[in-house]
C-alpha cells in the first residue's frame, strides 16, 4: 500500500510540473509514526525512506506541498506534522566508477547537396557511474507495453528503445522531462556542428574517411574541453557509413591514440560501436542530439532549453568561412 500511494502522489506532482520531485520518490516507501494520540486522533511523522542517491536533495528541500499530498491519503483522524527523509538501505549499492563515458550521436545527412540537411553534428553525453535514472526510464518503457493490455486502449505500443524522431509526442515530452532533470555536476554535453554547404567538397568525396575525420576532431576537442586525465570509455551507435568499416575503426583509434601521447597523458581508453536499443545512454544522446538539431536546422528551442544547462561548449566549426559551395 505504501509503495502504491508513492505511485498517486508522483501522478499528481507530474500534473504540477514537479517531476524532478516526482522521479526523487521513485521506488521509495514509507511509514506514519504516531508520537501523540488523543481519543479520536493521532499526530505523527512520515518517515520517508529513498533512494541513497536522492537523499541530500531531498533533504534540503521544503516539503510542504509534498506534506499536503501526504495528509490527502490519511483519514480525518490521523496528522501529518513532518516528513523526515530516510535513506532506504535495502537498495543495492551500485558501484561508482571513475571513468568516464562518452557516448555519441550523428544528426543531419550525408547529402551535400540543396537536397540535403543545412548541418551535419556530432553530439556527446558525458557521464560516470552510477548512471543514475536508468531504472526510470526502463520503467517507463514497460509501463508503455502494459497500456497494450489494456482493453480500453486502441493504440498498440511496441517500444523496444527510445528515439526522439520516431516517439510521439506524448513520449517525447515524458523524455524530455526525465532527463531535464539529471544532476548539472555529473551531466555533460558537448556538440560540434558543420554548416554543409560551407564544407569543401574535395572533403565529402569519401563519405567514410569525412565521417571519421571529423569524429576525431570533435572528439578531440571534447578532450580539451574536459582537461581529461582519467580513462574513459566511448560509445557510438553503430557506424552510419559501412564502407571501409574496419579502416574507420583504425583511423578513429589512431587518432585517439595519438591525442593522448601528444598531451603525455598516463590514461587508458577503449571504444565501442552498440547498437542504440542495447543502451539507454545512446538513447538520452540521442534525445540530446534532436534537440540541438532542431535549434540549428529548424530554429526551433522548446526542447533545446531542456538541455542547454548541461552543455559546455557548442562549437559551430564552420561559422568564419566565407565561400558557400551551394545554397541551401
Amino acid at each position: 500500500m505504501s509503495k502504491d500511494n508513492i505511485k498517486i502522489i508522483q501522478n499528481i506532482l507530474k500534473k504540477q510540473d514537479n517531476f524532478a520531485l516526482a522521479i526523487k520518490l521513485e521506488n521509495s516507501y514509507y511509514n506514519f509514526i504516531v508520537f501523540e494520540e488523543m481519543e479520536d486522533w493521532e499526530k505523527g511523522t512520515i518517515n520517508l525512506y529513498v533512494h541513497p542517491n536522492h537523499y541530500v536533495e531531498l533533504s534540503k528541500m521544503k516539503l510542504e506541498n509534498l506534506k499536503e499530498l501526504f495528509q490527502g491519503l490519511f483519514d480525518s483522524n490521523k496528522f501529518i506534522d513532518n516528513i523526515e527523509i530516510k535513506i532506504d538501505k535495502d537498495i543495492l549499492h551500485e558501484n561508482i566508477g571513475d571513468t568516464i563515458y562518452i557516448f555519441v550521436d550523428e544528426a543531419g545527412d550525408m547529402d551535400f547537396s540543396v537536397k540535403g540537411s543545412k548541418h551535419y553534428m556530432f553530439n556527446f553525453l558525458i557521464k560516470r557511474r552510477p548512471f543514475n535514472l536508468h531504472e526510470y526510464i526502463s520503467n517507463y518503457r514497460y509501463s508503455l507495453l502494459e497500456r497494450n493490455l489494456d482493453p480500453l486502449n486502441r493504440q498498440r505500443l511496441n517500444i523496444e528503445s527510445f528515439h526522439a524522431c520516431e516517439d510521439n509526442k506524448y513520449i517525447r515530452e515524458e523524455i524530455f522531462n526525465i532527463i531535464s532533470t539529471f544532476d548539472t555536476n555529473s551531466v555533460k554535453s558537448y556538440s560540434y556542428i558543420l554548416e554543409k554547404p560551407k564544407v569543401d567538397p574535395l572533403k565529402t568525396k569519401e563519405k567514410d574517411k569525412f565521417y571519421i575525420d571529423n569524429l576525431n576532431l570533435a572528439i578531440h576537442q571534447l578532450l580539451d574541453k574536459l582537461k581529461i586525465d582519467k580513462n574513459f570509455i566511448i560509445i557510438t551507435d553503430r557506424l552510419p557509413v559501412q564502407k571501409n568499416k574496419n579502416k574507420q575503426i583504425g583511423a578513429l583509434k589512431k587518432g585517439i591514440k595519438e591525442y593522448i601521447k601528444s598531451n603525455n597523458l598516463n590514461i587508458r581508453y577503449d571504444i565501442f560501436h552498440h547498437c542504440s536499443a542495447s543502451s539507454v545512454n545512446l538513447q538520452i544522446v540521442d534525445y540530446i542530439s534532436w534537440a540541438i538539431f532542431r535549434k540549428y536546422e529548424r530554429n526551433q528551442d522548446v526542447y533545446f532549453k531542456k538541455i542547454e544547462n548541461y552543455l559546455i561548449g557548442i562549437d559551430l566549426m564552420t561559422k568564419d568561412r566565407e565561400i558557400t559551395h551551394y545554397e541551401k
